[in-house]
């Protein structure tokens, strides 16, 4: 159990940002006031988005969601929370969860609460009034019966199974035409906008996380979906003779597919056709129902968002296909999601909360892989999840990663799943930013690195390239999306791309053709490698990338080790010492463990780092590099719990009981020196959590260095330290 004490310093938890300080991000200008004023969000063919009136500038977003209840607020409330998310720095929200409470009390449920829906549009108008873009699912969890999509059964579906039913059952995919129809037919009258027109809702998904394969156990229960795989079969194999000619003893005597009776394999991993078709069968049924709901969307509801689906979980190398009619690529990864042992969303939970860098930093990597080059790819759902110790370092992880890949949107999961954690403080939990100020604080580097461009993107790019002739004639074994070498994409840009013609000159650096089909010879000759990249071990492609301009032969890539530094040399990922480095100009700093030193020669910035392993790093508020900034926050995170929390171990991987508030903060210190043109001219100060300033910290100046010293209990009166400003009175 951790309680306050000489280990653990009480902090006073604030949630407003106030106006004009450190910590009030809208004067970094990120958002452009309203939302949708510059046209459409618009997918560019390189895989950028952008504004429709402004199609030549790429556009980033990062944001947070907002789940169930914290959507249905006051009106002053709804102004409030907008104004605050500006003054964190964020440009989109997405709308999350939300249809619960919106078809609240509705028969059917496709039917919107008046009551519910006027706090609803009042919200939304408030974010795109303030210059915050949109995006929501089309279907998410909302409570389905059974009766209403014409099945004889009592209760509710269940939010997974109505998932699986919406692509094979009729009455489920009428069940979602009428909600998306009641939704985006609906005009809001405080923009007096039908939200099929409404500019700032930028992007749609059609069903949150529905991959098919995350819930094949039950699809294979369901006989309409038995009778999709069937019909495919005899699209696929002319005649039963056909089938068995391609599976052999893999077919059973009494299956035949023109009488229905050919069952799907018990599950996708398995060896044989009968998976391999399974899989195939998969990627063609979602991109048949995208196909039929964007036709859907566009032709009878006029709706111009961008459309996109199937973003966790399950991803194989033919799903690729199916992505290739969205409008861009979504995403969502989870690191130290918890696992709960005896009851769902109930306690005891448990996470592994071990050091991500010491295994060279996978979150995110995998799914780099999802993403195709020619489209814009979001990240729409992530978190390093409560109560995980290295939470201060993994927000900054997704942002550096996502801008050194190119990304074009990143939404932080969650910013609160209720209204009153949004306007009273209240105990860290799993996910809500808003009751956990560790990753709170966190995410301003990410909105540093990312938004405002301070890392800069790999210059390179290396692509698991196929073709159509590939995703129609499949290997024996469909693998799994990603490679092993995934690790590469903390070196340079990775992704996807289905080509029509291989043989054309390719702007990739690299090229691994999936030559399931298409040989690599059929490749441009100086870009393609001979390789099988789901076969090729890291030291082969080392090897064949060796000379491309990728590596630094004195810090080339070592998988073994886990040690990682991209090409631009902005972020080292330095598994044996377990430490993080970021070195830009105008963010710099990382993460290392106690009784080590950051250090940034670009950035201008050392940390020492003492009493408690510590994520510290400096960016500048104005539009200088830190050298010349004349006001900068530094930001020194260790860790946060909550007061009584407890567990069942010291590695504080099972989690028995929450605890409550205050927030208590790890103690420990940092020495911090930062290069400046006039150090002497400069003062620090402490910060609370809002950004008002409680006190200036002393400080000294050597050869042009302003040195002071972070420590979590400077001032026990005022509460744990976290967040300086370093600036010119």
């Amino acid at each position: 159990m951790i309680q306050a004490g000489d280990e653990w310093i009480p902090l006073q938890a604030e949630l407003e940002i106030e106006p004009g300080s450190a910590l009030d991000f809208s004067s970094l200008k990120l958002t452009d006031a309203p939302a949708g004023k510059h046209g459409y969000v618009i997918a560019r063919p390189d895989g950028q988005f952008a504004f429709a009136d402004t199609p030549d500038r790429p556009q980033r977003f990062y944001g947070v969601n907002l789940c169930f209840g914290a959507h249905y607020l006051a009106h002053a409330e709804a102004d409030r929370l907008a104004q605050r998310l500006v003054r964190l720095g964020y440009n989109t929200v997405r709308i999350h969860h939300y249809e619960r409470d919106l078809v609240q009390g509705q028969r059917p449920t496709t039917t919107l609460n008046p009551e519910k829906l006027d706090q609803f549009d009042y919200l939304v108008a408030a974010l795109i009034r303030r210059g915050l873009y949109l995006t929501t699912d089309l279907y998410v969890s909302r409570s389905v019966p059974y009766r209403e999509v014409g099945i004889d059964r009592d209760g509710l579906i269940p939010m997974n199974t109505y998932k699986i039913l919406v692509p094979v059952h009729t009455g489920a995919f009428e069940n979602w035409k009428q909600f998306s129809r009641a939704f985006l037919d609906h005009v809001n009258p405080y923009t007096q906008r039908r939200y099929a027109e409404e500019p700032a809702l930028s992007w749609l998904a059609l069903i949150n996380e529905g991959n098919f394969g995350n819930f094949f156990s039950e699809l294979r229960t369901i006989p309409e979906w038995t009778h999709a795989w069937n019909r495919w079969l005899t699209q696929r194999y002319p005649t039963r003779a056909a089938l068995a000619a391609a599976w052999g003893t893999g077919l059973e005597p009494a299956e035949d597919p023109a009488s229905q009776t050919v069952a799907l394999p018990t599950r996708l991993q398995a060896e044989g056709l009968r998976a391999r078709d399974a899989i195939a069968f998969l990627a063609d049924t979602e991109l048949a129902m995208v196909e039929r709901m964007k036709r859907f969307l566009r032709e009878e509801l006029g709706c111009r968002a961008l459309i996109s689906n199937a973003s966790s979980w399950t991803r194989f190398t033919t799903d690729q296909g199916a992505r290739a009619v969205y409008d861009y690529v979504d995403e969502h990864f989870y690191v130290d999601h918890p696992q709960f042992l005896e009851t769902s969303w109930r306690l005891p939970s448990r996470c592994p909360n071990t050091s991500p860098l010491a295994e060279g930093a996978p979150g995110g990597r995998s799914i780099a892989f999802t993403r195709l080059f020619d489209k814009p790819f979001a990240l729409t759902e992530y978190n390093y999840s409560g109560p995980g110790r290295f939470r201060g370092v993994g927000g900054i992880l997704t942002g550096a990663l996502g801008a050194l890949q190119g990304w074009g949107g990143i939404w932080r999961f969650a910013y609160s799943h209720s209204r009153d954690a949004m306007f009273t403080p209240a105990r860290m939990g799993y996910f809500d930013l808003a009751t956990d100020p560790l990753s709170q604080a966190a995410d301003r580097a990410s909105i540093c690195l990312f938004l405002r461009g301070d890392l800069a993107p790999a210059p390179h790019s290396v692509a698991l390239v196929m073709t159509a002739a590939d995703l129609a004639q499949p290997a024996a074994r469909i693998p799994t999306l990603a490679p092993r070498w995934h690790w590469l994409a903390w070196v340079t840009r990775l992704g996807t791309q289905i080509v029509p013609t291989p043989g054309a000159p390719s702007l990739h650096t690299a090229l691994l053709p999936l030559a399931w089909q298409t040989p690599a010879s059929a490749y441009d000759p100086h870009r393609a490698l001979a390789l099988d990249p789901y076969t090729v071990d890291s030291q082969r492609l080392i090897a064949a990338l060796d000379g491309r301009g990728l590596f630094d032969p004195a810090t080339a890539p070592n998988p073994d080790l886990k040690f990682f530094r991209s090409e631009t040399g902005q972020i080292t990922i330095d598994g044996p010492h377990d430490r993080l480095g970021l070195d830009t100009p105008r963010t710099a700093g990382g993460y290392a463990p106690a009784g080590q030193t950051l250090h940034a020669p670009h950035g201008g910035v050392r940390a020492a780092i003492a009493g408690s392993d510590a994520t510290v790093w400096v960016s500048a508020l104005d539009a200088h590099p830190i050298r010349a900034s004349r006001r900068l926050l530094v930001t020194h995170l260790t860790d946060l719990q909550n007061t009584g929390i407890r567990y069942a171990e010291p590695a504080r991987q099972t989690l028995l009981d929450w605890g409550g508030l205050p927030h208590l903060v790890r103690a420990g210190q940092a020495e911090v020196g930062i290069q400046l043109e006039a150090p002497a001219a400069y003062r620090v100060w402490a910060l609370a959590p809002s950004g008002k300033r409680l006190a200036q910290v002393p400080s000294s100046t050597t050869d042009r260095t302003l040195q002071f010293r972070a420590d979590v209990a400077g001032d026990p009166a005022t509460g744990a330290r976290m967040l300086y400003e370093v600036a010119i009175p």
